[in-house]
């Protein structure tokens, strides 16, 4: 830490953006996110548990505020089941969430502002390493969101990002209505939706 503390001091005055590829080791907390399950018998739907995350974005700058951008979040959390009776979540199995996403950051101050705010978007999949018999899976997501780079030398800086990033959950039947009262059953695609809150140390390659 005193390392790299002398190195961030030593470090000219440039913004970290000057360097055209970056990564941003973080750690943080996703929140809770729950789905239905289709004909449910005594499971009403699954949780996905509010727990730890950590991963890493990997950046390559496009022009000084627009960058193109990949995330790796890894969340060590449970499953909970919802009871179709009571309603009550227990706990049913521990998982493993790998959330895989491209997409791209748009700083919305120029270079040479030490603070540098954000708006982000990405795609990617999900994936889930479930215990025991549980089978794991791969699902479509998305995030959005946003945050703020404190650029403190050529090199590094100090980021902050928070993003919602729902995961297709499964498909239910549901029913629509129109305007004269007539209402038809048709299927709605569920997600886990969570919100992800993270904080990291940008380092400029």
């Amino acid at each position: 830490m005193i390392g790299l503390a002398l190195l961030c001091v030593g470090g000219t005055a440039l913004p970290a953006s000057a360097q055209k590829f970056s990564v941003t080791p973080f750690v943080g907390y996703e929140t809770s996110g729950s789905y239905p399950i289709e004909n449910p018998t005594i499971v009403e739907g699954f949780r996905a548990d509010a727990g730890r995350t950590f991963g890493a974005f990997g950046d390559y700058a496009v022009t000084d505020n627009l960058l193109a951008e990949f995330q790796w979040a890894h969340n060590p959390t449970t499953y909970s089941e919802q009871n179709t009776q009571t309603g009550q979540y227990s706990q049913a199995f521990t998982t493993r969430i790998d959330q895989y996403q491209f997409g791209a950051l748009y700083y919305v101050r120029d270079p040479g502002n030490a603070w540098r705010p954000y708006v982000a978007g990405s795609v990617g999949v999900t994936h889930d390493s479930n215990s025991g018999a549980n089978p794991s899976r791969i699902a479509a997501g998305f995030g959005l969101g946003g945050g703020v780079m404190y650029e403190f030398s050529r090199r590094f800086g100090l980021r902050a990002d928070a993003r919602w990033m729902p995961t297709s959950g499964s498909n239910t039947m549901g029913s629509v209505c129109d305007d004269f009262g007539n209402c038809y059953a048709t299927p709605v695609r569920n997600y886990l939706q969570r919100f992800n809150v993270v904080l990291g140390l940008t380092v400029g390659l």
